[in-house]
């Protein structure tokens, strides 16, 4: 799993409309912000968060299937 996609399933990748003015050490994906809500990261990173950290990190949660959807 590249490392788009490892955030795409983590249960802490959350996306913010707010885009930044500089966005040059920030990772953009479908014209959305993405970041890392872990308590560990957040307070360090903040919105300056590359994607490509996820490929190897350690506190990398899937998130649940909805069990309700038919996918």
């Amino acid at each position: 799993m590249d490392a788009e996609e490892r955030h795409r399933t983590c249960w802490y990748a959350r996306r913010t409309a707010d885009l930044p003015e500089d966005p040059g050490s920030h990772t953009i994906i479908d014209g959305q912000l993405a970041y890392c809500a872990h308590p560990m990261i957040w307070p360090v990173v903040r919105y300056e968060f590359d994607v490509c950290n996820c490929e190897d990190c350690d506190a990398y949660r899937p998130r649940r299937l909805d069990k309700s959807s038919n996918n």
